[in-house]
């Protein structure tokens, strides 16, 4: 797997981090707490990869990946058998939303990778067996900048559709605040 799909799949985990973090203070305190500790290792783990230019723990982190999707699931299926549409309100669907398409996406390619080196391990017919060439450096900026953009197009937003971006004070651009001039 190529340097930059590794560093895409880290901004992603932190992207999710970031946005499990934005959600946890308006929810419940278990909820809170589940979604702290999630957002901390998705976080974590990103940063981790992209120092170690590797990916850690790959196995739990690809059943670490599904654990906010199915939580989610959970809720909103928890939501609908009780009539209690409060209940998964807190979560937000928008940002629970982008946060999960990141999860489902590293976990997605966390799998064909484990797939892809245990069929080249053990013998198998190996997909192609390439050196693996590092890209010249423009190519390599471009393409993390390209991911970074990519993932802080849809982070942002659910950022600012979180309690934490909702309250915000400062994140009403809406008006116009301007000192007030003194003419002397």
């Amino acid at each position: 797997m190529s340097q930059v799909t590794r560093s895409w799949l880290a901004f992603a985990a932190m992207g999710a981090g970031v946005i499990h973090l934005g959600v946890a203070p308006g929810t419940a305190i278990p909820a809170a707490v589940v979604l702290g500790v999630l957002g901390l290792a998705e976080f974590a783990w990103g940063v981790g990869v992209l120092a170690r230019n590797r990916f850690l723990v790959a196995r739990v982190a690809l059943v670490v990946a599904f654990v906010p999707v199915i939580g989610w699931g959970l809720v909103l299926l928890s939501a609908v058998a009780f009539d209690n549409p409060e209940l998964a309100s807190a979560f937000g669907a928008f940002p629970m939303g982008v946060a999960s398409f990141f999860n489902l996406v590293l976990a997605a390619v966390l799998s064909a990778d484990r797939r892809r080196t245990a069929g080249v391990s053990s013998g198998g017919p190996a997909l192609a067996r390439k050196s693996h060439r590092q890209a010249p450096a423009y190519l390599y900026l471009t393409g993390l900048m390209v991911g970074a953009l990519a993932v802080s197009m849809l982070t942002t937003p659910a950022l600012a559709a979180t309690g934490a971006g909702i309250n915000n004070p400062h994140a009403n651009h809406g008006e116009l605040n301007l000192p007030e001039q003194h003419h002397h």
